[in-house]
């Protein structure tokens, strides 16, 4: 009985912790990089991944301009593998002309978060 309601809980807890609210989990193809914008590249069963939804969530409704996409590494490998994505999370950040700027590799916090949307022009206030 202990082992079924420690199942229940941690499945809930799992659940509420990928709400990305705003953000939309989209196919690669899917999206035009042709703006600033971040791509938050996590997985399904990643935990540092999932503590990350309600700051991006926060940023998100706080800045809705700003473009922020999640894609699910499980769901797209061979990009994964082709832009060497070999830990998760991944923040990629790209320029208003589609071009990669930089890249944060692990959780970071909302604050540090928004410096690094600040820096690389990615935030639309």
């Amino acid at each position: 009985m202990k082992r079924v309601i420690a199942t229940l809980i941690l499945t809930t807890i799992i659940l509420l912790a990928y709400d990305f609210g705003d953000i939309p989990q989209v196919r690669v193809k899917d999206i035009k990089i042709d703006r600033a914008m971040m791509l938050m590249i996590g997985k399904t069963h990643c935990i540092w991944c999932g503590s990350m939804a309600p700051q991006l969530k926060e940023i998100k409704e706080e800045f809705p301009k700003t473009i922020i996409y999640y894609i699910n590494s499980d769901k797209e490998p061979l990009w994964a593998i082709n832009h060497n994505i070999v830990e998760l999370p991944v923040q990629i950040f790209y320029n208003k002309d589609g071009k990669e700027i930089g890249r944060h590799i692990g959780y970071i916090g909302k604050d540090n978060l928004l410096e690094l949307l600040k820096e690389s022009g990615v935030l639309a206030e």
